[in-house]
């Protein structure tokens, strides 16, 4: 174990985000019965801000300017597209935004602190593996009534399932605004097929049958690292892509991915049993697992900057320094235009289970929630209407400005002449408002058609994940909770990332720390909440 200062600090900052899906189809299925399943009103006062007339409309006389957070970063032309946005929102409901965004490097730290800090912010990105349950846990934000969605948000009150609210309940209550349409994605990885095909290697279909390539890569691809991870999105894809293939496909059953439980579920698994790490069934596997990653690291397969890095291996995939990029179905759009101009022939390896299947996205892992301390709460959620159901918004704030970022051609979208993938300012689903209804989105003209047969291969490839609509109550694990995720990023990450001396000391390591840090207790309080949600829907 490296034992550094240094070490210790940087990877602090890691999360490993490992169902990212980065992340963003379903339409609304029941509108009848999601009237009577969607939040009921608490009766509670609203917030300054708009509010409803006695004509039944909504005073907006007073302008209002919103501040709201996303992840990642801003593409160069986001400044033109908000300037539209606003000249639309203006017109609309008399409100203006200003976008603020937190990189994924910073994701973990920052997250917490722009909410706790009560500086002023009206809305912020949240998703089942983006901070919503813990930030609910702490009234971090608003909760958002039957009453408030039926006044401020009809568009998206129509558009929405039922199931999607019962999905962003938590003790009884809404805290989140999801989408109305969750992804239709897995995790994937790229390789270059024609690097693999330059050096007669067989074509590769799962991320098992990886090394050969990537020792073609080490060899032969002077400036090119086989896996060049960043610390946040990639740091320990490598280790869940085997792990998935060739042992146990899981899930954590309480955080999901922000820290760590030490609680596993099969997604597999139809009846949701609940493991412990440190249960043979899954520590043998992850074992296994975690010593093809450490030869992988050794040989130099893998980035030894990864735990400071914060350039995602699509990114550096896409400048030709590194031979695989992850990613997923939605967010790989961009990736294959640019090496399609590049001259590079892209070939897509699923990452799935042994058994070829992964859980489709709930709906609520994509969503904006309403800070607690926002002054203009009621014109925060009308603007959300308009640019998660509005097509004209839609299209605005997820393919950019018409005429400069995108053009409809023959039912699909397409670039400009004189734009490429390359120097297209605002590229598809880049911005991180990946929450809007995307069944309205046209298809793009660049999409190949082996993208496109990877798209459709999904039907047969996503399955209902029993825990999907499940949130744990953390109110009695707070705080073991808090010191499992630090024992997490300490003693887990490492071995995760191939960084250790040797995996079985690693482990033995990391129990010792976790049942120190109750692992007991939240296995309890899990397998407990997890019979009697099982219980509940039988």
């Amino acid at each position: 174990m490296v034992k550094s200062r240094k070490f210790y600090v940087l990877l602090s900052a890691i999360i490993a985000l490992t169902l990212i899906v980065a992340g963003c189809g379903g339409n609304n299925k029941d509108k009848g019965s999601a009237q009577s399943s969607a939040p009921a009103s608490s009766g509670e006062a609203s917030s300054p801000g708009a509010s409803p007339s006695a004509s039944g409309g909504i005073d907006t006389s007073k302008e209002v300017k919103l501040v709201a957070y996303l992840l990642g970063e801003a593409p160069a032309g986001m400044n033109a597209v908000v300037e539209q946005l606003n000249q639309k929102l203006k017109a609309d409901i008399n409100a203006t935004m200003e976008f603020r965004y937190i990189g994924w490097g910073d994701l973990s730290s920052k997250y917490p602190l722009v909410l706790a800090a009560g500086e002023d912010v009206d809305l912020i990105y949240s998703a089942n593996w983006a901070f919503y349950n813990q930030e609910a846990a702490k009234g971090a934000f608003r909760e958002i009534t039957q009453d408030d969605l039926k006044t401020y948000m009809p568009k998206h009150f129509e558009a929405t399932s039922e199931v999607a609210w019962q999905e962003a309940q938590i003790g009884g209550k809404v805290f989140m605004v999801p989408t109305s349409t969750p992804d239709q994605k897995v995790p994937v990885t790229l390789i270059r097929g024609d690097l693999r095909k330059k050096y007669s290697l067989p074509e590769i279909t799962k991320f098992k049958d990886i090394e050969p390539y990537l020792e073609a890569i080490k060899q032969n691809e002077k400036g090119m690292i086989p896996i060049n991870a960043d610390s946040q999105y990639d740091f320990a894809k490598a280790f869940y892509n085997l792990e998935w293939e060739t042992g146990r496909a899981t899930l954590d059953t309480v955080l999901i991915t922000n820290g760590w439980s030490g609680m596993h579920t099969e997604w597999d698994d139809p009846e949701g049993k609940v493991y412990s790490q440190f249960d043979p069934y899954i520590l043998d596997s992850q074992k296994a697992t975690a010593k093809v990653v450490k030869s992988w690291y050794d040989k130099g397969y893998i980035n030894k900057n990864a735990i400071s890095n914060k350039v995602r291996s699509k990114d550096a995939f896409e400048q030709g320094k590194s031979g695989v990029a992850f990613g997923n179905t939605t967010d790989i759009q961009g990736t294959l235009a640019k090496a399609a101009e590049n001259g590079w022939e892209v070939e897509i390896i699923p990452n799935l289970s042994s058994k070829g299947t992964y859980p489709q996205d709930p709906y609520i892992n994509n969503g904006m929630s309403i800070a607690a301390g926002s002054k203009n709460a009621e014109r925060a959620m009308m603007a959300l209407d308009l640019i998660m159901e509005d097509p004209s918004y839609n299209n605005l704030v997820y393919f950019g400005i018409e005429g400069v970022n995108y053009v409809v051609k023959d039912g699909k979208i397409a670039l400009p002449d004189g734009v490429t993938a390359e120097s297209n300012t605002y590229p598809p689903d880049a911005a991180g408002f990946w929450f809007t209804n995307k069944s309205q989105h046209l298809p793009l003209a660049s999409w190949s058609e082996q993208y496109i047969a990877h798209k459709q291969s999904l039907k047969g490839i996503l399955v209902p994940y029993v825990y999907n609509a499940f949130s744990v109550d953390t109110a009695n694990i707070k705080s073991e909770l808090a010191t499992m995720s630090t024992v997490g990023t300490q003693y887990q990450l490492p071995i995760q990332g191939g960084i250790v001396k040797d995996v079985d000391s690693a482990y033995a390591t990391l129990e010792e720390k976790a049942k120190k840090a109750g692992l007991d207790t939240i296995m309890t309080e899990a397998k407990a909440q997890t019979d009697a949600y099982l219980s509940s829907q039988k």
